[in-house]
């Protein structure tokens, strides 16, 4: 009776906090909209040929990004997951590097590059530079999402099929079917990262549906305006999702490892050397070059603006840094109970509330929480770094749940059973058992996070408190006016504490995913 009061509490409890949290200001944005007064016009007063035009718009640049970023995902995920081919670990990693920096990095990188190439990037401020940008950005998304359901599939199915079909036929007939739901959440999730993005067409000086309620909110303090647009793109968003909503809700793909795989690998001697050189193609494209290109721009000029880039950059630096790190510490925390109660305890509400959080939009999660903590009895969180906190723990928390949940499915129940017949209490089995086999998922998920937070653009620009600097944000608004030659030294040192970072939590996890490896 009291270990099923205590799972009770565990469960329900933390829920509702998270609802009033994260959950609440959606709703109070929507109910906001809906009574706005009497004036129906107002109410509506997004709906319009602009409005129109703006979403057939945005909705055509994002398809186009996502049919080719998961197409190239698609190719990546077969070469690096189902081919024996060597260095695969070095180009899994290499070929995330791209999703894990923040995407306005490499708008920079894109805008300036081609600028010293060519001494003018006006063609380059178009929807073709938002498409370049987003595929290279979101394609290592889809080759990891499509490589893990790759990785999952039974040999013996492709086994059966290639002796009574040919290899091409097999893969139409046999691998596609068994990898659709992985291609259609990759595309869906590019499609909705690439429509709700805001950085990259604001650098590119694009108008998209998520620039325009930018503008409309914290430009022309349109307010009725931009809730209801904020709604539409919401509405949109949701509806894109809902078809595979209990896939993603699932996430098999946010894993760590996958132990007792019966994958099968195919030899690709003959061709090694093409395969090699199509990676590097696309190494060189989505990183290699823009980093070069960056390098380049900042060296340009009769003046070096490393020195006064720094000066600008340094308190942001250690400030992004603060707060990325307190946010991830929320995130993890959130995101192992969040885990827990879902796969122990069959409590879905905190995973489910979590994942339309990170569906929602950046501008559209920053306006509700603006509108909804912008209270004077509420003014401990909206004037304070907390509303930065929740907006982290919104846009990444789901994503920490599901690589958390994946460890624990992991570890066997019968552990924890043969420790309860013994008598042992429930918290020292999860402290003594399930922390440590749960150590590297954790540590994964921490450090995804973080890099995560600290890049994050959209949201950040909306709700970051007066007084605090942060590196995304103190480029993006420098940017507008400053020299070429010193937005990429801006931009250079941001990329440059970010490759670090990732490094150390690299060569970090080398050792503990060693120390901490289990059958």
């Amino acid at each position: 009776m009291g270990r099923a009061i205590v799972r009770h509490i565990i469960s329900k409890v933390p829920s509702l906090l998270l609802f009033l949290l994260l959950g609440l200001p959606m709703i109070a944005l929507l109910l906001q909209w809906l009574v706005n007064g009497d004036d129906k016009s107002a109410l509506l007063s997004f709906i319009g040929r602009e409005t129109l035009f703006l979403i057939g718009k945005s909705l055509l640049i994002s398809g186009i990004v996502a049919l080719f970023a998961t197409f190239m995902g698609t190719a990546c995920g077969f070469i690096l997951y189902k081919m024996r081919l060597a260095f695969t670990g070095f180009y899994k990693m290499a070929l995330l590097l791209p999703l894990l920096i923040s995407p306005y990095i490499f708008a920079v990188a894109w805008k300036d590059g081609l600028f010293w190439i060519f001494g003018n990037n006006a063609a380059f401020y178009s929807d073709s530079g938002v498409i370049l940008v987003h595929t290279l950005v979101f394609f290592p998304l889809a080759m990891l999402i499509i490589g893990s359901a790759l990785s999952r599939i039974d040999a013996s199915y492709e086994e059966a099929g290639l002796m009574v079909i040919p290899f091409g036929t097999m893969l139409l007939k046999i691998v596609l079917p068994l990898i659709r739901s992985a291609i259609t959440i990759s595309f869906l999730l590019i499609l909705i990262f690439s429509l709700s993005d805001f950085s990259v067409p604001a650098f590119f000086g694009v108008r998209t549906f998520t620039t325009e309620i930018f503008t409309q909110f914290s430009a022309l303090y349109n307010f009725p305006l931009a809730i209801g647009q904020s709604i539409l793109l919401l509405v949109i968003c949701l509806l894109l999702m809902l078809a595979e909503t209990r896939y993603l809700s699932d996430a098999p793909f946010f894993s760590v490892s996958v132990r007792g795989s019966m994958s099968k690998k195919y030899d690709i001697q003959k061709r090694q050397a093409l395969f090699h050189a199509l990676l590097w193609l696309l190494l060189i494209m989505a990183l290699v070059l823009p980093v070069f290109m960056l390098g380049t721009q900042s060296l340009t000029g009769r003046i070096l603006f490393f020195r006064e880039a720094w000066i600008l950059m340094g308190p942001a630096v250690l400030q992004s840094i603060k707060l990325a790190l307190c946010g991830t510490l929320i995130i993890t925390i959130v995101g192992l109970w969040s885990a827990y109660v879902k796969v122990r305890l069959n409590n879905r509400l905190p995973n489910v509330l979590l994942l339309l959080t990170f569906i929602v939009p950046s501008t559209v999660l920053g306006i509700a929480l603006i509108r909804y903590y912008n209270l004077p009895v509420l003014n401990f969180i909206y004037g304070t770094a907390l509303i930065l906190l929740l907006a982290y723990l919104g846009k990444f928390g789901f994503i920490a749940s599901r690589i958390i949940g994946n460890g624990m499915r992991q570890i066997p129940v019968s552990l924890e059973e043969a420790a309860l017949i013994m008598g042992i209490p429930s918290w020292k089995i999860f402290v003594r058992i399930n922390l440590p086999l749960l150590i590297p998922s954790l540590f994964a998920a921490f450090v995804l996070s973080f890099i995560l937070s600290l890049g994050e653009l959209g949201v950040t620009m909306l709700v970051y408190p007066p007084g605090t600097e942060l590196m995304p944000v103190k480029t993006f608004t420098i940017s507008a006016n400053a020299a070429e030659a010193l937005t990429s030294s801006m931009t250079l040192i941001n990329l440059t504490v970010t490759l670090v970072l990732i490094t150390l939590f690299f060569l970090t996890g080398k050792w503990l995913f060693k120390k901490f490896q289990y059958a």
